[in-house]
């Protein structure tokens, strides 16, 4: 006899078999029990879950010689010839192959002869959501008045995709995804029956990699009997599907958490050399910090939400304590990003690595808001100061809507003197584009924290494009992280910017006689 593939040989055959979907089990039963068995009926949800097994379980049950019956027999005529595909009165259509009006007409033709030997003529259309809308109204007529002896059961994994007078006129039935732990626990059962050696691990890879889906983790563990005689183990599962074993996420978070970008390189790199798809690397890597998400904002009160072991969510629990809560969506954000961007690249390596250095060199948009005392190279990193010992003993206190804070008063000229390293600043933290509109204006009034910036009329667009919400306060996050004062800021427009350059300086002097010319902007330096 020819190999029959494991999802094909442990196909449910009856309810109690079928895995994962106990509210769909419980209600069809209690339907075929009262008799109240409607005449169209809609299973949805993503693939590999049950929906055609479900729907040839219920033909059996309908059709069996003792039913309708909650435990179809499986050796009558019906039962084996539905089982087997074959049968006269239990007709199976893609709808993705036979999608056109004709097929349908042919359906409404044949829907008036009786059935065969049976009870029921039953239609059972797979991936309904492929028909054309002209078959779709075609089937409209049939579907609301079919004869007595008549059942449709349409599956699909899209029913958005479905006309709502389609919907209208069917039971739907939304099937889940079949958890971690269900689809683990049928592994292992499996394993016992096929003689088949696995560690958990390795059934929790292959698990993991199924998302959901019973058809896709027993297609997977098919293929990983057949590559050796010794067993399955983690291993095998990580290198044949690419996968990132999840000891490197953790790493490599830990890196990103301690600001370590070296280290995360490093294990980036290793990932890589090891042959793992850099594209399932960037999915895992967000899923990780979605988890992290799920535990610092729920703690095990949404332990649930986490399809992991116990020993799993315990690791996230203790990873999430080292790090707040905006840095892990700022992570999120930039590996989504980054994911969007490698759409462009046609690679993910470089979108990736970026998203590590902004975290990890992002200063107050880094994965963690304080800044850390050294890098991973051991050199501390020179603090950006602004003089400020002739102004030290003023001190004055701003009463804001909230809260009280003290600010160190008159700074104007250090303000305007550091201007350059500060738009400097904004250039390396955020967008280029926020630094070169703050070029074209300058401080123009400092007083009670309240930092206004001037521009002329001709620079009023990049006075617009400063003046939102979300770039003052970044811009304000910044100033007062290196002017150390709450720095608050407006803009105004003035008749004359002072840009403070030192035209004296003798190179500048020169090339202004020379071209004949006279400076218009300084690009900041970082040594200023």
């Amino acid at each position: 006899m020819s190999y029959l593939v494991l999802a094909r040989k442990y196909r449910p055959q009856n309810f109690g078999e079928l895995i994962g979907q106990d509210h769909i089990t419980n209600l069809l039963r209690k339907a075929i029990e009262t008799g109240r068995i409607t005449h169209a009926f809609l299973f949805c949800g993503p693939r590999g879950i049950g929906k055609t097994s479900c729907a040839r379980i219920l033909a059996k049950s309908l059709n069996c010689q003792n039913g309708p019956t909650l435990k179809p027999c499986g050796a009558c005529p019906a039962c084996l010839e539905i089982a087997n595909s074959n049968s006269f009165d239990v007709i199976e259509i893609d709808g993705a192959s036979n999608r056109g009006i004709d097929e349908i007409r042919t359906l409404r033709e044949n829907v008036k002869f009786a059935p065969s030997y049976g009870r029921y003529k039953i239609y059972i259309v797979d991936e309904v959501h492929m028909l054309t809308t002209e078959a779709f109204n075609a089937l409209l007529k049939t579907l609301e008045e079919p004869p007595e002896h008549v059942k449709f059961i349409f599956a699909t994994t899209e029913a958005n995709k479905v006309p709502a007078t389609i919907l209208s006129r069917c039971q739907r039935f939304d099937f889940k995804r079949i958890s971690l732990e269900l689809t683990m626990a049928n592994l292992k059962s499996i394993c016992v029956k096929e003689n088949l050696k696995a560690d958990d691990e390795a059934l929790f890879a292959i698990a993991k990699a199924s998302q959901g889906s019973m058809r896709d983790a027993l297609s997977i563990m098919d293929q990983l009997s057949a590559l050796t005689e010794k067993g399955i183990d983690a291993a095998d599962v990580f290198s044949m599907l690419g996968m990132v074993e999840i000891e490197f996420l953790f790493e490599l978070t830990d890196g990103l958490i301690a600001r370590n970008c070296v280290k995360a390189l490093e294990t980036f790199s290793q990932i890589i050399e090891r042959g793992k798809d850099i594209k399932q690397l960037g999915k895992d890597l967000t899923e990780h910090f979605r988890h992290l998400m799920i535990v610092k904002v729920g703690g095990e009160s949404l332990n649930g939400l986490i399809d992991y072991p116990a020993a799993v969510k315990q690791r996230l629990q203790a990873q999430a304590e080292k790090i707040t809560i905006a840095g892990i969506l700022k992570a999120i954000e930039l590996f989504i990003e980054a994911q969007e961007t490698s759409k462009v690249m046609e690679t993910l390596r470089m979108p990736l690595e970026v998203a590590f250095a902004k975290l990890t060199y992002g200063g107050s948009t880094g994965i963690i808001p304080q800044a850390p005392t050294a890098r991973a190279s051991g050199v501390t990193p020179k603090p950006f100061t602004v003089p400020v010992a002739a102004v030290k003993p003023q001190l004055q206190t701003v009463s804001g809507p909230t809260s009280k804070m003290t600010i160190k008063a008159d700074m104007l000229e250090d303000i305007k003197t550091h201007w350059n390293a500060l738009v400097h600043e904004i250039s390396i933290q955020k967008k280029m584009a926020l630094a070169t509109y703050l070029q074209d204006g300058a401080p123009c009034e400092f007083k009670a924290g309240r930092l206004v910036i001037g521009f002329t009329k001709e620079n009023t667009f990049a006075k617009d494009c400063l003046n939102t919400k979300e770039n003052i306060k970044f811009i304000e996050d910044v100033f007062s992280e290196k002017l150390n004062a709450p720095i608050f800021v407006t803009y105004k427009i003035i008749e004359r910017v002072d840009s403070g350059l030192k035209q004296e300086e003798p190179v500048v002097k020169s090339a202004i006689e020379m071209f004949g010319g006279r400076v218009v902007k300084e690009w900041p330096n970082q040594q200023k």
